[in-house]
C-alpha cells in the first residue's frame, strides 16, 4: 500500500482484535452524537478524551476497504448556530453595557444637579444669615443712635428748663426789689373840729352796724375808699330831670377825713430800674457747666445698674445680692460694692469707671483667695460692660491686674484638659470628677479668653507702644501651648489663635520670656509656639472622652468647614507673625514649618481633585492662596534660604513639594481650580524656577501641559 497515506502494514493489521472494526465505528458514533441526557462539559459538548473533528477541514480519502461507506451523520453541535449565538451573546452584553454606561452618567448626572442645588441652597442660606445678621446689626445700630439722640435731647432740655428757671428767678429778683416793712400811725381823735374844705365834697359817715372784731375803734375807721358804699343811700341823685345835684355849701355836717393811700406794690414799669452789671453776677453759669461736665457721671453709674447679667433674668448688682463670702456671709457682695462706690470721690467719669473696674478686681482676687467661684460670671459681665463703656487707655490701666487673674481661672478647666490629654487613668478621672466638673460650670473660659482678647486689642491700639509688650510679659508661653492642644474645645483654640495673632511685635512672636523664666529661653518658646501652631495642620480637635459615659453618647466630631475655617485661621497667625522681620526669620529658622506648610499646600490642592464639588471649596481654594503667598514670602525675605533643606524633616515633604508647586505653577484658574490668584501662580513658578534643573521643568510641564488640555 504505497498510496496509503497512514503506512500502514498488513501485519500490523493482522494484529488487531477481531471487533476492533465494530469498536471504532462505536467511537465515531460516540464522537459525532451525543446524549440529550448527557450535560456537557465544555462549550462545544465535549469532554476531555473526546476527539475534536474540524467540520472546516475538507474530508480526508483513505483507500482502506475498512473504511465506513455510510453517510456522516449530522452533529447537534451546528458551527454556524453557534456562531450566530456568539454573536448574540456579544450584542446582548454591548447593549447591556451602554445601557449601564447611560444609567451611570444619568446617575451622574443627577447627583451633580442635587449637589449643585445642595450648594446654592447652602450659599443662599449663608447669604440669608449674612443678610439678616446684617439688618440686626444695622437696627441695634440705628437703635443706639437713637436712643443716644434721645438722651441727647433730654439732658438738653433739662438743661434748657434749668436755664429757664435761673433766668425767671433773676428776672424776679430784678423786677421786685425787697421791701421793708411800713409802721401805719393809728390817727388819734382830734376834738377840735376842722373847717372843711370848699372844695371837697363831704362824705358822709358809715352807719354803725356793732362793733367789728379787727382791733381798731368804730369811730376811727372811715371808709378811704373813693367808690361809694353799697349801703350808702342815693339822695344825691336826682328823682326827676330838673333837679340839680347837692351843692358844695350843701354838705353834711358831719366832717369824714381822709385817710391817706399806701404805695402801690409794684411801682410803674417806667419807674423800674434798669438792671446794672452787679445784677448780672447773680448768674451762677459755672454751676450749669458743673453739672453738665459730672452728668456722664452719673450715666454710667445709671447704666450700670440698669445693665442685666449673662443669666438673663437679674441685673448685674441685683444678683450680686444672691451671694456671700465664705469668710464673711453677713455681708453680701453687692453690699461690699456699695460701701466701696461710698467712698468714692472724683469729679472724671474716666476716673469713676477705672475705680469701679478695681472694685470688680477686688472682688475677683477675692474669689479666687477663697476659692469662691460662682460669682465669677457676674463679675465678668461687669468687666466687659465696663470696658466697652470706656476708651482703650482704661483697659491698658487695668491689664496688669487683669492678665495675671484670667490665667489662673483659666487655667483651672484647661490644665486638667492638657493634662488628661497626655494619658494617664489618674489625669482623666480628676477632669471628670465631681469637684472639677463643678469649678467648669462656674467659670467659662471662653468668657475669660474673650475679656483677654479685648485687653489685647485695646493695647494695640493704645498710644502706648509699651502696653503690648506688657500684656505679653504677663501671659506665659505654656498657657498659650496649652490652649492649641487639639483636646480643648474648638471656639477656645479659635480664641486664643486670635490673641496670637496680636503678638508679633519687632523683636518677639508670641509670649515674652522673662529672666525669672529659669532655662527656658524666648527661641526655645517661640519655636515649640511654632510647632504647636503647625500641628493643627494635620490634627483633629477631639475632647477627652468620659470613661463613665456610655459609648453612644460620644461627643459631635467636628465638621468638615469648621476645621477648614480652623486651619485657615492658623494660617493667618503665622501671615501675622510673618509681617516683622523678626518673625519671618523665625519661620525661616524652624525645622519643621516649611516643610508642614508645603505638605498642607498639597493636602489643599488635592483636595480640589478628591472632592470636585464641596461646600468648602473657597475655604480650600483661600488656604492654598494664603499658604503659597506665606511660603513665597518667607522664602523671599530671608537671604541665602534653601527652601528644599527645609523638606528633610518633613516625611513625604519633597514630593508634596514637586507636585503642590508643578500644579500651581501650571495651573488655569479653570473649573476645579477656579479661584486660585495668577499672583499665586506666578510665586510658584518663581520657587520652581530655583528649585529645578531645566530638564526636570520640561518634563514636569510636558506631563501638567499635556493633562490640562485632555
Amino acid at each position: 500500500m504505497a498510496d496509503d497515506a497512514f503506512d500502514f502494514s498488513d501485519d500490523d493489521l493482522d494484529d488487531l482484535p477481531t471487533n476492533a472494526l465494530q469498536h471504532l465505528e462505536a467511537n465515531a458514533i460516540r464522537a459525532t452524537q451525543r446524549q440529550a441526557t448527557t450535560a456537557p462539559e465544555s462549550d462545544y459538548g465535549l469532554d476531555d478524551g473526546d476527539e475534536v473533528v474540524n467540520l472546516d477541514d475538507a474530508p480526508t480519502q483513505h483507500n482502506d476497504p475498512m473504511d465506513v461507506e455510510d453517510p456522516p451523520r449530522r452533529s447537534q453541535a451546528d458551527p454556524h448556530q453557534l456562531l450566530q449565538r456568539i454573536k448574540k451573546l456579544e450584542q446582548d452584553k454591548a447593549r447591556g453595557k451602554r445601557e449601564a454606561e447611560e444609567l451611570k452618567g444619568t446617575l451622574q448626572t443627577k447627583s451633580g444637579e442635587a449637589d449643585t442645588l445642595r450648594r446654592r441652597y447652602d450659599a443662599e442660606s449663608r447669604r440669608y444669615e449674612r443678610q439678616l445678621a446684617d439688618q440686626q446689626q444695622s437696627h441695634s445700630t440705628e437703635l443706639a443712635r437713637l436712643r443716644a439722640e434721645m438722651e441727647k435731647l433730654r439732658r438738653e432740655k433739662e438743661s434748657v428748663q434749668t436755664d429757664n428757671m435761673f433766668n425767671q428767678h433773676e428776672a424776679r429778683d430784678a423786677g421786685m426789689p425787697r421791701r421793708t416793712g411800713r409802721i401805719m400811725p393809728s390817727r388819734p381823735k382830734s376834738s377840735v373840729s376842722v373847717v372843711p374844705s370848699p372844695s371837697r365834697t363831704p362824705k358822709r359817715g358809715q352807719k354803725t352796724r356793732g362793733p367789728l372784731g379787727d382791733g381798731f375803734d368804730d369811730d376811727d375807721m372811715v371808709m378811704a375808699s373813693p367808690s361809694k358804699h353799697r349801703d350808702r343811700q342815693n339822695a344825691s341823685t336826682p328823682k326827676q330831670a330838673g333837679k340839680r345835684k347837692r351843692q358844695v355849701t350843701d354838705q353834711s355836717p358831719i366832717y369824714m377825713p381822709v385817710l391817706p393811700m399806701s404805695e402801690p406794690r409794684s411801682r410803674p414799669k417806667e419807674q423800674e430800674p434798669e438792671p446794672g452789671p452787679v445784677t448780672e453776677a447773680h448768674i451762677d453759669a459755672a454751676l450749669l457747666q458743673y453739672f453738665r461736665r459730672d452728668d456722664r457721671r452719673f450715666t454710667l453709674l445709671h447704666r450700670l445698674l440698669s445693665h442685666p447679667s449673662s443669666n438673663g433674668t437679674d441685673r448685674i448688682l441685683e444678683a450680686l445680692t444672691l451671694h456671700t463670702f465664705p469668710s464673711q456671709p453677713g455681708k453680701k457682695l453687692s453690699s461690699i460694692l456699695y460701701d466701696a462706690l461710698a467712698t468714692t470721690v472724683t469729679s472724671d467719669v474716666h476716673e469713676l469707671a477705672l475705680h469701679i473696674c478695681h472694685i470688680f478686681l477686688d472682688l475677683w482676687k477675692r474669689c479666687q483667695n477663697e476659692k469662691y467661684y460662682a460669682p465669677t460670671a457676674l463679675i465678668l459681665d461687669a468687666l466687659h460692660f465696663m470696658l466697652a463703656c470706656e476708651p482703650v487707655e482704661t483697659a491698658v490701666k487695668i491689664a496688669q491686674r487683669l492678665v495675671p487673674l484670667i490665667i489662673a481661672f483659666v487655667d483651672l478647666v484647661a490644665d486638667p484638659i492638657s493634662k488628661a490629654a497626655k494619658g494617664g487613668e489618674k489625669a482623666i478621672a480628676h477632669l471628670y470628677s465631681a469637684n472639677q466638673r463643678e469649678i467648669a460650670s462656674h467659670i467659662d473660659v471662653l468668657d475669660c479668653l474673650e475679656l483677654l482678647y479685648s485687653l489685647a486689642t485695646s493695647c494695640v491700639s493704645s498710644i502706648d507702644s509699651e502696653a503690648i509688650v506688657r500684656l505679653w510679659q504677663a501671659i506665659p508661653s505654656s498657657f498659650a501651648i496649652m490652649l492649641l492642644v487639639k483636646e480643648q474645645p474648638q471656639p477656645q483654640i479659635r480664641l486664643m489663635l486670635r490673641i496670637l495673632a496680636t503678638s508679633a511685635l519687632p523683636n518677639s512672636v508670641g509670649p515674652i520670656t522673662g529672666p525669672e523664666s529659669g532655662s527656658d529661653t524666648q527661641a526655645g518658646n517661640e519655636d515649640a509656639l511654632i510647632n504647636r501652631l503647625t500641628n493643627l495642620f494635620t490634627e483633629t480637635p477631639r475632647p477627652v472622652a468620659d470613661p463613665s459615659a456610655s459609648p453612644t453618647s460620644t461627643a459631635a466630631p467636628v465638621s468638615e468647614s469648621e476645621l477648614w475655617h480652623l486651619r485657615l485661621l492658623v494660617l493667618t497667625v503665622l501671615s501675622q507673625f510673618s509681617i516683622p522681620e523678626y518673625g519671618s526669620s523665625r519661620l525661616a529658622q524652624n525645622r519643621l514649618c516649611i516643610g508642614r506648610l508645603i505638605k498642607y499646600l498639597n493636602h489643599c490642592i488635592t483636595s480640589l481633585y478628591l472632592h470636585p464639588i464641596s461646600p468648602t471649596h473657597d475655604q480650600k481654594v483661600a488656604s492654598i492662596n494664603t499658604a503659597m503667598k506665606l511660603i513665597y514670602y518667607v522664602a523671599t525675605t530671608n537671604p541665602d534660604f534653601d527652601i528644599k533643606s527645609k523638606l528633610v524633616n518633613t516625611l513625604g515633604g519633597q514630593h508634596a513639594y514637586l507636585v503642590a508647586l508643578t500644579r500651581l505653577a501650571f495651573s488655569e484658574g479653570l473649573a476645579l481650580e477656579a479661584g486660585i490668584e495668577d499672583e499665586v501662580v506666578n510665586m510658584a513658578h518663581d520657587i520652581l524656577d530655583q528649585g529645578l534643573s531645566m530638564e526636570e521643568g520640561d518634563a514636569f510641564g510636558k506631563v501638567f501641559s499635556s493633562a490640562s488640555t485632555v
